[in-house]
């Protein structure tokens, strides 16, 4: 008997087994049927689900929020953090940070330190522009010289003074210092413009091209491809796409629209809105909100230090140490994060954030002390109480002084929030502070570069050796230097000195656990919280790694692992 006539037979004794049953048997019988059919789909389901897997897929448009409006779209020209952001997605630079602030080769294959630190030398990667044009060394050489260039008056032209650039070969350049100095890889991020369209346009007229915009040509992981402009041609978002630059990985996300804001409030309402997907910087109080509201809120600490700094010269209580002792004993740095930064940030305790990739073993330690313990270490070095509730001392037979000062800063209601908390810390031990509040342009120019403050609330970023030569060396007393405190020590000198020279990380480890220990012992300054850098996001984007941000821009570190898109596959089929 063939196969047909088998399969024929059964039909048959099925039919003939059916039509034995009863109307109510048959229908009994076929519920069972279907009942059995749908319990072994559903286990089905169960078992393939139980092994399936979500992973990244490409694809998808991410909106993005920011405060302000681009103009220069061009490495040598970028001036605000919007500026910076676009530009970091366009263009690329030899070397790059990564997410935890390393600086690794991007648009290089390799470089190389002369034994003396003082020439660099970089081997190119295979690359591309975006218009398809061979990166040689003849680009990077024209952008370093145009941003040495007085003419175009870059704001990176101070970074190259001094520095002799030249191409090897075709696909190799050399960076020659004068002097060693340990920051200069970060000097090397800058990005590279192609020499075959900005040659042609005098330094004069670069501020008007259109390359600064919409036809801007980099070698970036993101290319312009539209801009949106008002009626008074101002822009409302820059649309760029996902390219894929040779030898590079991918990026996930095909798409990236970025809206500009007048306001954080309207870009907020906006994200409320589904306008955008995510915004960064973000004042604590409305990110404290937004994430009851359930938005994803994102934060990772900042290399700034902000400090209640003091000035001797002008509040001669200060050079007394155990009043720059009591006032830091009396400060609870935990309240002002708590309270002014709802959480987002860290305590200080040192001149060196925890979040810098300057190295140091040292922390200065943090000493508590209550009320009682810090009026008590007070009279025991000669002041009593006042009538009015504020410490007083004999000075000479014709001067007391009062334990009174002023703090000076700035207008935003983060740092006046914080002196407000400050000087109730510090009345409750017996000493009078002062809040003196300033416009920031005022506070800059009247007050801190004369030096016309007794203390000032005020913040630092320390992201290399440079930053902390600038606020501390004692060259760097006077304006234009950075140290507003005045501070002088021929150790630390010495130590920044070093620091700024040496590429040996643990050299550079202990010279800056030396200085943080000078410090320390010194107390110039109170440093009393680490801000974090907030970033809002929708629940739906993933695989972002806010690792270390100094800037706005350096949230994009890792873009190229971003993902709005998934996949479900076996986890077998998933690559590890």
């Amino acid at each position: 008997m063939d196969e047909q006539s088998k399969l024929s037979r059964v039909k048959d004794e099925i039919r003939q087994a059916l039509g034995a049953f009863s109307p109510l048997e048959r229908a009994a019988f076929m519920v069972a049927v279907i009942a059995c059919i749908i319990s072994v789909l559903s286990l089905l389901y169960k078992i393939d689900d139980h092994f399936l897997v979500s992973i990244p897929a490409s694809g998808g448009n991410l909106s993005e929020g920011v405060v302000g409006t681009p103009r220069f779209i061009n490495p040598l020209l970028a001036i605000t953090d919007v500026d910076h952001d676009i530009t970091s997605l366009v263009y690329r630079g030899l070397m790059k940070k990564d997410a935890t602030g390393t600086i690794v080769p991007d648009l290089a294959e390799s470089y190389n330190v002369s034994p003396d630190g003082l020439t660099y030398t970089f081997k190119l990667k295979d690359a591309q522009f975006q218009d398809g044009q061979k990166i040689t060394a003849d680009d990077i050489l024209f952008t370093i010289k145009s941003a040495e260039d007085p003419i175009l008056k870059s704001p990176e032209r101070i970074k190259w003074s001094g520095v002799l650039v030249q191409a090897v070969d075709p696909s190799t350049v050399s960076f020659t210092l004068k002097h060693s100095y340990a920051p200069f890889l970060e000097n090397t991020t800058i990005g590279i413009l192609p020499k075959h369209i900005w040659s042609a346009i005098p330094y004069e007229s670069w501020a008007y091209s259109d390359y600064n915009t919409k036809n801007a040509v980099g070698d970036g992981f993101f290319q312009i491809k539209n801009v949106a402009q008002n009626s008074s041609g101002i822009p409302n978002y820059y649309e760029l796409k996902a390219v894929h630059p040779k030898g590079e990985k991918a990026p996930r996300i095909s798409s990236i629209t970025i809206h500009f804001f007048a306001s954080e409030d309207t870009m907020i309402a906006a994200y409320k809105k589904g306008s955008i997907d995510a915004m960064g910087g973000i004042d604590p109080d409305n990110a404290k909100q937004l994430e009851k509201d359930g938005a994803a809120v994102l934060q990772t600490p900042l290399p700034r230090v902000f400090g209640l700094f003091f000035n001797q010269s002008q509040a001669k209580i200060f050079t007394d140490s155990t009043v720059r002792k009591a006032v830091s004993l009396a400060i609870n740095k935990q309240a002002v994060v708590s309270q002014v930064l709802k959480g987002y940030g860290t305590t200080g305790n040192g001149p060196i954030p925890d979040s810098s990739t300057i190295q140091s073993s040292q922390k200065l330690a943090e000493q508590a002390a209550t009320p009682e313990q810090i009026k008590a270490m007070l009279e025991k070095a000669g002041w009593k109480m006042g009538s009015d509730g504020i410490y007083a001392k004999a000075i000479s037979k014709k001067e007391t002084r009062r334990l009174s000062f002023e703090i000076s800063t700035n207008d935003t209601p983060e740092l006046t929030q914080a002196v407000d908390l400050i000087a109730q810390d510090l009345a409750a031990v017996g000493i009078e502070a002062v809040p003196k509040v300033y416009e920031t342009g005022s506070l800059n120019q009247d007050i801190i570069r004369p030096r016309k403050f007794q203390s000032l609330f005020f913040g630092q970023i320390v992201s290399n050796q440079s930053d902390l030569y600038a606020f501390w060396h004692s060259s760097q007393r006077t304006d234009p230097g950075l140290n507003i405190s005045g501070y002088a020590n021929a150790k630390t000198d010495g130590l920044l000195e070093q620091g700024l020279g040496t590429l040996d990380p643990d050299k550079e480890n202990t010279m800056y656990a030396s200085f943080e220990k000078e410090i320390g012992a010194d107390m110039p300054a109170v440093f009393v919280y680490s801000p974090s850098y907030i970033y809002v996001v929708r629940p739906e984007l993933t695989g972002i790694t806010l690792g270390h941000v100094d800037a706005t821009k350096d949230r994009f570190a890792d873009i190229v692992n971003w993902y709005l898109a998934t996949d479900r596959v076996w986890g077998i089929f998933a690559k590890k």
